[in-house]
């Protein structure tokens, strides 16, 4: 299996094909907003290939001028899931970005419902493929998260991560949004608020204007 960057163009048709099957819409940023990124050489995203076939694919946000890189969406052909093929392409991911000083995850928080089991396998996914998860948590569009990183941070360099972890988002939303829909780290203080999906949002990057109002 090989790694090789995709086209927007290829960026595009994996959107509106495969992603709408592998991702619930409120998960699915739009296009517009990818490809945003995309011109201004923040995103990589990178299919994962066997011959001439892509069984899997990884999106990658990149935090500009900090050398860290944000897991956005990884993706295995549904007829190779539970074979190993996920944790291979994250092994390929480090090894095509190791000049980069690591890779990011938020992976959903365990919140003592129904649904831990699966946020604790998710999590579990990470760790046996070299993540470790870090002291913090962060709050995205609603949604409360664990945060893991790939090489583990050096001891006391959690503090560079975080902010790395911030600029991803500062770097991309209008202030106004980042402040309503970024909390990094997660202030357990704080009310939470309600999911908000970015399909469900007309002002962020590539949707139409930048300020509010």
């Amino acid at each position: 299996m090989r790694l090789r960057a995709l086209t927007l163009g290829e960026l595009e048709t994996l959107h509106r094909t495969r992603m709408g099957q592998d991702f619930p819409p409120e998960e699915l940023k739009p296009f517009a907003a990818m490809q945003t990124l995309y011109e201004a050489g923040a995103y990589h995203p990178m299919g994962a290939w066997e011959g001439e076939d892509m069984v899997g694919y990884a999106l990658l946000w990149e935090s500009p001028g900090t050398g860290y890189l944000l897991l956005d969406y990884l993706g295995v052909e549904a007829s190779r899931r539970n074979a190993g093929l996920g944790g291979e392409i994250l092994r390929l991911l480090q090894r095509a970005f190791r000049d980069r000083k690591g890779i990011l995850v938020e992976s959903e928080a365990p919140e003592g419902d129904g649904r831990d089991a699966l946020r604790q396998r998710r999590m579990g996914f990470y760790r046996r493929n070299g993540f470790a998860f870090l002291s913090y948590t962060c709050v995205l569009f609603g949604v409360h998260y664990a945060v893991a990183l790939c090489p583990p941070a050096e001891a006391g360099g959690e503090e560079a991560v975080m902010e790395a972890h911030r600029e991803v988002y500062r770097a991309q939303l209008a202030p106004w949004a980042y402040e309503k829909f970024v909390e990094i780290p997660r202030d357990p203080q704080r009310a939470a608020a309600p999911a908000e999906s970015w399909a469900g949002q007309t002002n962020l990057p590539g949707l139409g204007e930048r300020e509010k109002g």
